[in-house]
């Protein structure tokens, strides 16, 4: 449903904004290349050598008695030949090893670039100057004020007689005008 979806946009977001991609004249746009390069090529394409024109069936039926030989007559001769060569054999079976040569240059380099941006990016800027940089300032804040808290009633009392004095003397100065 969700391609459905996709297909019926691309085809409608084509059909609406055609003139803005290849202009007015439709077929003025591909001005005759592809039928002139087809025409070449097919043209071509009778001329070859015979040698490019039996060459599949020559690899077809090479490929076919080598594994009736193989397979059919002598099963134990695939064993011998991985045994006898076997760095080939490993090559070919792990298909060139490119598998391997992806998943070290993409999938392993998209990894890092993904680590880096998650550990830098994200935690160490997003939320160290964020969400955790302002609760980290919250909890240095609270260990100095927790300093200040004695326990004893007369602190207290002190404190709000200071801040008593702090608002008349704001009233007074500013509340007149």
């Amino acid at each position: 449903i969700p391609l459905a979806v996709l297909a019926v946009g691309a085809l409608f977001a084509g059909w609406y904004y055609h003139d803005l991609f290849i202009g007015e004249g439709r077929f003025d746009f591909w001005a005759g290349s592809v039928i002139t390069v087809a025409g070449d090529v097919m043209d071509e394409a009778h001329h070859v050598p015979w040698q490019v024109i039996w060459s599949p069936a020559f690899a077809m039926m090479f490929g076919f008695l080598l594994s009736y030989q193989m397979y059919i007559r002598r099963p134990d001769l695939p064993d011998a030949v991985a045994k006898t060569w076997d760095g080939v054999y490993a090559f070919l079976l792990n298909k060139w090893y490119f598998d391997e040569l992806y998943d070290f240059v993409f999938v392993k380099g998209a990894q890092k670039l993904g680590r880096i941006f998650w550990k830098r990016g994200d935690e160490q800027t997003i939320d160290g100057l964020g969400p955790d940089g302002v609760s980290a300032l919250i909890n240095v804040i609270a260990n100095k004020v927790r300093g200040l808290q004695s326990g004893y009633v007369y602190h207290y009392a002190f404190a709000m007689l200071i801040g008593v004095a702090v608002v008349v003397t704001w009233f007074m100065t500013y509340a007149s005008h």
